[in-house]
């Protein structure tokens, strides 16, 4: 396979991901309706979903998160949330991986908060850190260990260590405001 084609793949897979946290942010009734009417194929598509949006620079994925929640339940959402950041952050990692010349990450080093410009870039505590500047750390941490060509198992371990209990408690708020919502009417 040529060089140009290869690019081609994980391009593709970025012009997908913005499509799917395009439609996720302004559709998000259509969405829910969708992901119901899907019946048991519902959890498969909120997973695509879902690494579309945390493979989306500068999209949030804490929409599905709590989408998950109310549609599918606490256990059922968290679980799916879990998933979909795991594979959503191994997807982001390896198209920065391919694309890594394509990205301004050094652009986007620039603009986190000092403290964390303090700490050597790919080390676990910078990626921990990263990983809690709100809206775009975890996005930027998904780009920076693929461009770096940071080690998956790293990669991995800080996205869980930070993203999980994140996923599970706006699975958890998603149920609850489900729930409030239901008594409500």
């Amino acid at each position: 396979m040529s060089r140009r084609l290869r690019a081609l793949v994980p391009l593709a897979a970025l012009v997908l991901a913005f499509y799917l946290a395009y439609f996720a942010v302004h559709h998000r009734q259509m969405l829910e309706a969708w992901l119901i009417d899907a019946g048991p194929l519902g959890p498969l598509l909120s997973i695509a979903v879902y690494i579309g949006l945390v493979s989306s620079p500068f999209v949030s994925s804490d929409i599905m998160a709590l989408l998950n929640g109310a549609i599918f339940g606490f256990w059922e959402g968290a679980l799916l949330n879990c998933v979909g950041i795991m594979l959503g952050a191994v997807s982001t990692y390896l198209i920065a991986r391919r694309t890594g010349e394509f990205l301004d990450i050094h652009e986007d080093l620039e603009k986190l908060p000092p403290w964390i410009k303090r700490l050597p870039v790919g080390s676990p505590l910078f990626l921990l850190g990263l990983r809690i500047v709100p809206w775009i750390g975890g996005t930027i941490a998904n780009n920076v260990a693929g461009f770096y060509k940071i080690s998956i198992f790293r990669h991995l371990w800080t996205t869980a260590v930070v993203a999980l209990p994140v996923a599970i408690f706006f699975a958890y708020v998603g149920h609850r405001a489900a729930g409030f919502i239901a008594i409500a009417r």
